[in-house]
Protein backbone atom coordinates (compact mmCIF):
# COMPACT_ATOMS: atom_id res chain seq x y z
CA UNK A 1 0.00 0.00 0.00
CA UNK A 2 1.71 3.12 -1.13
CA UNK A 3 2.71 6.07 1.22
CA UNK A 4 0.92 8.61 -0.47
CA UNK A 5 -2.82 6.60 -0.67
CA UNK A 6 -5.45 8.98 0.74
CA UNK A 7 -8.32 7.96 3.05
CA UNK A 8 -10.81 7.42 0.13
CA UNK A 9 -8.11 5.13 -1.83
CA UNK A 10 -7.40 3.07 1.41
CA UNK A 11 -11.63 2.77 2.22
CA UNK A 12 -11.93 1.71 -1.33
CA UNK A 13 -8.84 -0.73 -1.54
CA UNK A 14 -10.73 -2.43 2.19
CA UNK A 15 -13.96 -2.61 0.46
CA UNK A 16 -12.01 -4.80 -2.32
CA UNK A 17 -10.38 -6.86 -0.42
CA UNK A 18 -13.34 -7.82 1.41
CA UNK A 19 -15.52 -8.46 -1.65
CA UNK A 20 -18.13 -6.17 -0.57
CA UNK A 21 -20.15 -3.74 -2.83
CA UNK A 22 -19.57 -0.34 -2.78
CA UNK A 23 -23.99 -0.01 -2.44
CA UNK A 24 -23.88 -2.59 0.48
CA UNK A 25 -21.28 0.21 2.42
CA UNK A 26 -23.46 3.08 1.22
CA UNK A 27 -26.55 1.56 2.44
CA UNK A 28 -24.84 0.78 5.72
CA UNK A 29 -23.38 4.63 6.08
CA UNK A 30 -26.57 5.70 5.38
CA UNK A 31 -25.00 8.18 1.82
CA UNK A 32 -25.71 7.34 -1.69
CA UNK A 33 -23.87 5.50 -3.82
CA UNK A 34 -22.54 8.16 -5.90
CA UNK A 35 -21.53 9.75 -2.92
CA UNK A 36 -19.23 7.24 -1.30
CA UNK A 37 -18.16 6.50 -5.35
CA UNK A 38 -16.86 10.41 -4.88
CA UNK A 39 -14.99 9.40 -1.30
CA UNK A 40 -13.84 6.28 -2.60
CA UNK A 41 -11.99 7.89 -5.81
CA UNK A 42 -10.44 11.03 -3.11
CA UNK A 43 -13.14 14.16 -4.46
CA UNK A 44 -14.60 14.69 -0.84
CA UNK A 45 -12.74 14.90 2.11
CA UNK A 46 -14.46 12.96 5.10
CA UNK A 47 -13.31 13.06 8.84
CA UNK A 48 -15.06 12.38 12.03
CA UNK A 49 -18.44 10.79 12.23
CA UNK A 50 -18.81 9.58 8.45
CA UNK A 51 -14.96 8.23 8.75
CA UNK A 52 -16.32 5.96 11.51
CA UNK A 53 -19.43 4.86 10.12
CA UNK A 54 -17.57 3.87 7.39
CA UNK A 55 -15.26 2.22 9.50
CA UNK A 56 -17.68 0.48 11.00
CA UNK A 57 -19.06 -1.08 8.10
CA UNK A 58 -16.13 -2.33 7.18
CA UNK A 59 -15.39 -3.98 10.41
CA UNK A 60 -11.88 -1.63 10.49
CA UNK A 61 -10.40 0.76 12.84
CA UNK A 62 -11.26 4.36 12.06
CA UNK A 63 -7.13 4.87 12.82
CA UNK A 64 -5.97 2.33 9.24
CA UNK A 65 -8.49 4.53 7.11
CA UNK A 66 -7.74 7.79 8.51
CA UNK A 67 -4.18 9.16 6.43
CA UNK A 68 -2.62 11.49 8.89
CA UNK A 69 -2.98 8.78 11.59
CA UNK A 70 -2.02 5.79 9.18
CA UNK A 71 1.16 8.28 8.24
CA UNK A 72 2.14 8.73 12.11
CA UNK A 73 2.02 5.46 13.24
CA UNK A 74 4.03 4.40 10.27
CA UNK A 75 6.51 6.83 11.02
CA UNK A 76 6.36 6.01 14.62
CA UNK A 77 6.80 2.29 13.35
CA UNK A 78 9.71 3.21 10.78
CA UNK A 79 11.72 5.53 13.32
CA UNK A 80 11.31 2.62 15.83
CA UNK A 81 12.77 0.04 13.75
CA UNK A 82 15.69 2.81 12.54
CA UNK A 83 17.02 2.74 16.30
CA UNK A 84 18.00 -1.22 16.12
CA UNK A 85 19.56 -1.69 12.81
CA UNK A 86 20.76 -4.95 13.53
CA UNK A 87 17.21 -6.43 14.14
CA UNK A 88 16.01 -8.20 10.79
CA UNK A 89 12.93 -6.33 10.34
CA UNK A 90 11.17 -5.33 7.03
CA UNK A 91 11.00 -1.75 7.55
CA UNK A 92 9.33 -1.48 4.41
CA UNK A 93 5.85 -3.01 5.52
CA UNK A 94 5.41 -0.60 8.11
CA UNK A 95 2.55 0.68 6.80
CA UNK A 96 0.79 -2.43 6.09
CA UNK A 97 1.27 -3.17 10.05
CA UNK A 98 -0.25 0.11 10.60
CA UNK A 99 -3.58 -0.49 7.99
CA UNK A 100 -3.68 -4.37 9.62
CA UNK A 101 -2.86 -3.73 12.99
CA UNK A 102 -3.88 -0.58 14.16
CA UNK A 103 -3.88 -1.47 17.64
CA UNK A 104 -0.49 -3.39 18.08
CA UNK A 105 1.08 -0.70 15.76
CA UNK A 106 -0.29 2.28 18.41
CA UNK A 107 1.27 0.22 21.33
CA UNK A 108 4.76 -0.02 19.38
CA UNK A 109 4.52 3.80 19.37
CA UNK A 110 3.29 4.30 22.77
CA UNK A 111 6.50 2.00 23.72
CA UNK A 112 9.12 4.18 21.25
CA UNK A 113 7.47 7.08 22.51
CA UNK A 114 8.17 6.24 26.36
CA UNK A 115 11.62 4.93 25.45
CA UNK A 116 12.74 8.69 23.51
CA UNK A 117 10.58 10.65 26.83
CA UNK A 118 12.97 8.16 29.16
CA UNK A 119 16.19 8.77 27.33
CA UNK A 120 15.71 12.52 27.06
CA UNK A 121 15.35 13.13 31.29
CA UNK A 122 18.27 10.06 31.64
CA UNK A 123 20.42 12.94 29.15
CA UNK A 124 18.67 15.94 31.37
CA UNK A 125 19.70 14.63 34.63
CA UNK A 126 22.97 13.65 33.71
CA UNK A 127 23.35 17.67 32.09
CA UNK A 128 22.26 18.85 35.40
CA UNK A 129 24.32 17.08 37.69
CA UNK A 130 27.53 17.40 35.58
CA UNK A 131 26.52 21.20 35.31
CA UNK A 132 24.57 22.37 38.44
CA UNK A 133 27.14 23.09 41.13
CA UNK A 134 24.31 23.49 43.86
CA UNK A 135 22.91 20.04 42.92
CA UNK A 136 26.24 18.46 42.95
CA UNK A 137 27.30 20.23 46.45
CA UNK A 138 23.92 19.16 48.02
CA UNK A 139 24.59 15.71 46.89
CA UNK A 140 28.30 15.35 47.94
CA UNK A 141 26.94 16.97 51.53
CA UNK A 142 24.62 14.51 51.80
CA UNK A 143 26.69 11.47 50.96
CA UNK A 144 29.37 13.20 53.10
CA UNK A 145 26.62 13.21 56.20
CA UNK A 146 25.82 9.77 55.91
CA UNK A 147 29.60 8.27 55.21
CA UNK A 148 30.39 10.04 58.66
CA UNK A 149 27.21 8.63 60.27
CA UNK A 150 27.98 5.17 59.26
CA UNK A 151 31.68 5.77 60.67
CA UNK A 152 30.85 6.69 64.06
CA UNK A 153 27.79 3.59 64.24
CA UNK A 154 29.94 1.08 62.96
CA UNK A 155 32.46 2.02 66.14
CA UNK A 156 29.58 2.02 68.63
CA UNK A 157 28.50 -1.19 67.18
CA UNK A 158 31.46 -2.92 67.28
CA UNK A 159 31.39 -4.00 70.75
CA UNK A 160 34.79 -2.93 71.98
CA UNK A 161 35.04 -1.38 75.17
CA UNK A 162 34.93 2.79 74.59
CA UNK A 163 35.56 5.48 77.18
CA UNK A 164 32.41 7.33 78.87
CA UNK A 165 33.98 10.27 76.90
CA UNK A 166 34.33 9.06 73.46
CA UNK A 167 31.15 7.31 73.48
CA UNK A 168 29.63 11.05 74.51
CA UNK A 169 31.59 12.42 71.38
CA UNK A 170 30.51 9.47 68.87
CA UNK A 171 26.99 10.02 70.19
CA UNK A 172 27.15 13.57 69.83
CA UNK A 173 28.68 13.30 66.29
CA UNK A 174 25.78 11.18 64.68
CA UNK A 175 23.35 13.77 66.12
CA UNK A 176 25.26 16.93 64.61
CA UNK A 177 25.73 14.84 61.00
CA UNK A 178 22.08 13.29 61.04
CA UNK A 179 20.67 16.86 61.71
CA UNK A 180 23.08 17.96 59.05
CA UNK A 181 21.72 15.44 56.96
CA UNK A 182 18.45 16.48 57.68
CA UNK A 183 18.79 19.94 56.48
CA UNK A 184 21.09 18.82 53.21
CA UNK A 185 18.04 16.47 52.60
CA UNK A 186 15.40 19.43 53.07
CA UNK A 187 17.43 21.68 50.95
CA UNK A 188 17.78 19.53 47.99
CA UNK A 189 14.38 18.22 48.01
CA UNK A 190 12.88 21.95 47.81
CA UNK A 191 15.50 22.69 45.16
CA UNK A 192 14.19 20.43 42.99
CA UNK A 193 10.85 20.55 43.83
CA UNK A 194 11.15 24.43 42.82
CA UNK A 195 13.02 23.66 39.56
CA UNK A 196 11.93 22.62 36.41
CA UNK A 197 10.37 19.43 36.19
CA UNK A 198 12.52 17.76 33.50
CA UNK A 199 9.70 14.83 32.31
CA UNK A 200 7.22 17.49 32.28
CA UNK A 201 9.04 19.87 29.67
CA UNK A 202 10.65 16.88 27.79
CA UNK A 203 7.79 16.04 25.10
CA UNK A 204 7.75 17.67 21.55
CA UNK A 205 4.40 19.57 20.84
CA UNK A 206 3.40 16.70 18.15
CA UNK A 207 3.56 14.28 20.86
CA UNK A 208 1.54 16.03 23.39
CA UNK A 209 -1.67 16.60 20.77
CA UNK A 210 -1.25 13.14 19.81
CA UNK A 211 -1.39 12.19 23.37
CA UNK A 212 -4.61 14.08 23.83
CA UNK A 213 -6.01 12.80 20.81
CA UNK A 214 -5.44 9.16 21.49
CA UNK A 215 -7.32 9.44 24.81
CA UNK A 216 -10.42 10.57 23.00
CA UNK A 217 -10.20 7.91 20.45
CA UNK A 218 -8.72 10.63 17.65
CA UNK A 219 -12.45 11.66 18.01
CA UNK A 220 -14.26 15.06 19.16
CA UNK A 221 -17.40 14.48 20.19
CA UNK A 222 -18.40 17.58 20.51
CA UNK A 223 -17.43 19.27 16.63
CA UNK A 224 -19.59 16.26 15.43
CA UNK A 225 -22.89 17.23 16.89
CA UNK A 226 -22.18 20.73 16.80
CA UNK A 227 -19.48 21.58 14.10
CA UNK A 228 -19.66 25.16 15.19
CA UNK A 229 -18.08 24.40 18.41
CA UNK A 230 -15.57 27.07 19.46
CA UNK A 231 -12.59 25.28 19.39
CA UNK A 232 -11.18 27.52 22.29
CA UNK A 233 -13.52 26.21 24.92
CA UNK A 234 -12.38 22.83 23.57
CA UNK A 235 -9.02 23.66 24.33
CA UNK A 236 -9.70 25.70 27.81
CA UNK A 237 -10.39 21.95 29.13
CA UNK A 238 -7.38 21.21 31.94
CA UNK A 239 -6.54 17.61 29.66
CA UNK A 240 -5.95 20.03 26.47
CA UNK A 241 -2.43 20.22 25.47
CA UNK A 242 -0.83 23.55 27.37
CA UNK A 243 2.26 24.06 25.48
CA UNK A 244 1.77 27.10 23.10
CA UNK A 245 3.23 25.24 19.86
CA UNK A 246 1.04 22.41 20.84
CA UNK A 247 -2.07 24.26 21.62
CA UNK A 248 -1.53 26.05 17.95
CA UNK A 249 -0.84 22.24 16.22
CA UNK A 250 -4.61 21.47 18.31
CA UNK A 251 -6.32 24.66 17.41
CA UNK A 252 -5.46 23.42 13.16
CA UNK A 253 -6.10 20.02 13.64
CA UNK A 254 -9.96 20.98 15.42
CA UNK A 255 -10.07 23.51 12.41
CA UNK A 256 -9.77 20.63 9.86
CA UNK A 257 -11.70 17.88 11.85
CA UNK A 258 -14.87 20.38 12.33
CA UNK A 259 -14.57 21.38 8.60
CA UNK A 260 -14.55 17.41 7.70
CA UNK A 261 -17.50 16.81 9.75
Amino acid sequence: MARSQLTGSRIRAVRLDQGVRQAEIARRCDISSSYLNLIEHNRRRIGGALLNRLANALGVDPASLSEGVGLTLTAALESAAARHPDTPVDAGRAEELAGRFPGWARLIQRQHREIQRLERAIEGLTDRLTHDPFLSASLHDVLSSVTAIRSASSILADGGEIAPEWQARFHRNIFEDSRRLAQSTEALVSYLDAGADIERGISLPQEDVEIWLERQGWRVAALEETPETDIGDLLAADTAPQGAAARHLAERYLAQYAADV
